[in-house]
């Protein structure tokens, strides 16, 4: 496994986030909604236009998130941002990037952030 690199950048693309991944993130929300997504989807939401599911947005927007030890979660993540062949891409609404970031980056800090183990 290891580093996965961005398949939709063309040689030299430059954007607002890493096209580098190297880890999932698990956030579970008190909806009741549990989602799993690569440590890139930033990237894919910002410098391809990817719009996630509704329903993600939703939680990143108005919920607060409750925790997202693997080990917490009851039944299997939803998968978010796994992006192969193509995508939907579309608006988000203001402030959701920096909400997502904000959520990921707290993630990351508690320990909720499965690293890639390279071979």
């Amino acid at each position: 496994m290891g580093f996965h690199v961005c398949e939709y950048c063309k040689p030299g693309d430059t954007g607002q986030y890493s096209n580098l991944s190297s880890g999932d993130v698990t956030l579970r929300f008190d909806s009741g909604n549990t989602w799993e997504m690569p440590d890139m989807i930033l990237h894919y939401i910002a410098d391809h236009g990817f719009r996630p599911p509704l329903e993600f947005i939703e939680d990143v927007m108005n919920q607060t998130v409750i925790g997202s030890e693997r080990a917490q979660t009851k039944g299997l993540p939803r998968k978010v941002g796994y992006l192969s062949g193509g995508y939907v891409e579309g608006e988000i609404p203001a402030g959701f990037l920096e909400k997502l970031e904000t959520l990921m980056v707290a993630a990351n800090r508690s320990g909720d952030r499965i690293q890639y183990r390279g071979k």
